[in-house]
């Protein structure tokens, strides 16, 4: 789970900083998206921890 996480993390981070940079003029998005997918990623995990309980 956790190389799927941060596999994941570093392409949503890619795509979003190419598509800010040609598209939107905001090359900072694919760190955005980055840190998203991240906490979503905790989120999950967190969720998965406090149903078991």
């Amino acid at each position: 789970m956790i190389i799927l996480a941060i596999a994941t993390t570093i392409i949503v981070g890619f795509v979003g900083a190419g598509l800010g940079h040609d598209y939107m003029n905001s090359p900072e998005l694919g760190t955005i998206l980055a840190v998203a997918t991240m906490g979503g990623f905790i989120m999950a995990a967190i969720r998965e921890n406090n149903h078991g309980k």
